[in-house]
């Protein structure tokens, strides 16, 4: 067994605030795959932003908003999957302390039936 460190930063970038990133390592043997975990405090935002590859934001705790291009608001909280194509404009807005895995690739998503689509 080894432990590391998590590294982690400060996101500011498009307008971003309250926001603190934890970053873990890259897949090397993967086409194109990150997963980092995402806090965002009660009142912040990741700001808008288009996606470069698929995103997948899994709420961990707390509950926030999130929104594509010019549609609405959706609340968000425990349990919710929030997929982003590639080229869609979305933003993120927590109203309580939340945190989220942030899993981006350019691979395709397995959405089996045991992944219930919530209705708009």
């Amino acid at each position: 067994m080894r432990l590391y460190v998590t590294p982690s930063r400060t996101i500011d970038a498009f307008g971003s605030t309250g926001v603190e990133m934890d970053f873990l390592p890259p897949l090397t043997d993967a086409a194109s795959t990150s997963v980092n975990v995402a806090h965002v405090a009660a009142g912040g935002t990741l700001g808008r932003h288009p996606a470069v590859r698929r995103q997948v934001f899994a709420v961990v705790v707390g509950t926030g908003e999130v929104q594509v291009d010019d549609e609405p608001r959706r609340p968000v909280g425990p349990g919710t999957l929030v997929v982003w194509e590639p080229g869609e404009t979305h933003q993120t807005w927590a109203t309580t302390d939340l945190t989220a895995v942030v899993v981006e690739t350019s691979g395709a998503l397995d959405l089996s039936p045991h992944f219930r689509e919530l209705a708009l």
